[in-house]
């Protein structure tokens, strides 16, 4: 049994319990059954599709935001940050990314 797949008997059982309407949890009971059907590839071509880019970008920019707060970078590392992190999303696919960094 996968992550997915625990994922999904959670929301199942909280919707027994009452803890969230029915609907709610067919609603993200679908989303985990999905992605348990998923290999790396399909999580690639998933993230490579745009879908999740602004979700990303918002992390990115907000761990910027926060170690500019801290002093831990200024805002010109900042801004360079931010620049490279755009420029690889359209450079590079996530398998290529994934597998630079392993």
């Amino acid at each position: 049994m996968n992550g997915f797949k625990l994922m999904e008997e959670s929301y199942r059982k909280a919707a027994e319990e009452g803890k969230i309407s029915k609907e709610q949890a067919d609603k993200d009971c679908r989303i985990f059954d999905f992605l348990g059907t998923c290999d790396d590839d399909d999580f690639y071509k998933l993230f490579d599709s745009s879908a999740f880019n602004e979700i990303a970008k918002s992390y990115m920019r907000l761990a910027v935001k926060e170690l500019v707060s801290e002093g831990t970078i200024d805002e010109d590392q900042g801004k360079a940050v931010r620049n490279r992190f755009s420029l690889l999303f359209d450079e590079k696919q996530s398998k290529e990314v994934c597998e630079a960094v392993s």
